[in-house]
């Protein structure tokens, strides 16, 4: 992956000098993220130093459901979980996932972006923050033919999928498990549960950390591709989920003959 990445990468010599202000700024932010949210015993919940086995277990029947294909294919299998609870779950990792539409900033940095990726899908912010920080400023347009890997995340099918995800899961998180009783009930018992699972709380600070820096590789994507428009730069900026998945459908593609 590493390979494909820098077999047309842009020298790391010929970019920009990394602005240590930003990193460092970025940096902080990231211990701060850290150290309240895993750390320290200000959230709800017991910290990641404490981490239950019940935790662990809430973790893994999220993530067996995401996507909802195996509660809506095999119910009778699928973990019980709180719909709304699902739907925050599906909504966090799904905006992780967004960002692999990204890839293309990794080519010719110090390090590969695809490490930062995948632990952006699992750990979020945890991995997302520190590839901000560390990369550096990257808006020429990229050697042609892009990887397989490259053409694959800049795929519309991409955010679409992600999309229709979303969607779907704001859906399940209204209608789904009648058990749950109705709106006005799911959503207080659903505040009770932010206000004692760490985990659940830890979904609800990602996507606002996530609202705050999506915007954060547009620039750059934009200048690659050549493309001005004020408009859908600060759409992708202010826009939270909905705004950088608009973009990524409407950016101008690559033009390569295996593309």
């Amino acid at each position: 992956m590493s390979s494909a990445e820098s077999q047309a990468a842009v020298s790391s010599g010929d970019r920009p000098p990394q602005n240590w202000t930003v990193s460092l700024l970025l940096w902080a932010v990231w211990i701060v993220y850290v150290g309240y949210l895993l750390l320290s015993d200000l959230p709800p919940g017991p910290s990641l130093l404490h981490t239950s086995p019940a935790t662990l277990q809430e973790a893994i029947a999220l993530s067996l459901n995401f996507g909802l294909v195996l509660p809506a294919v095999f119910p009778s299998v699928a973990p019980v979980l709180h719909p709304m609870l699902e739907a925050l779950f599906n909504l966090t990792v799904g905006w992780g996932l967004l960002f692999w539409g990204f890839a293309l900033d990794g080519r010719g940095q110090r390090v590969p972006i695809f490490p930062f990726l995948v632990g952006t899908a699992f750990l979020t912010n945890v991995f997302y923050l520190p590839w901000l920080a560390l990369r550096r400023a990257n808006p020429e347009p990229p050697s042609l033919p892009l990887s397989r890997w490259e053409r694959v995340s800049e795929s519309r099918l991409w955010p679409l999928m992600l999309g229709a995800i979303a969607l779907c899961s704001l859906g399940w998180a209204v209608f789904a498990r009648s058990d749950f009783g109705d709106w006005p009930t799911r959503w207080a018992s659903m505040m009770a549960i932010l206000k004692g699972d760490r985990l659940a709380y830890s979904f609800a600070v990602d996507l606002l950390v996530f609202w705050l820096f999506q915007g954060w590789l547009v620039p750059d994507d934009m200048a690659r591709r050549q493309w001005v428009n004020p408009g859908m730069l600060w759409t992708a900026r202010l826009l939270p989920f909905v705004g950088l998945l608009t973009y990524m459908v409407c950016r101008p593609s690559f033009k390569s003959p295996t593309f």
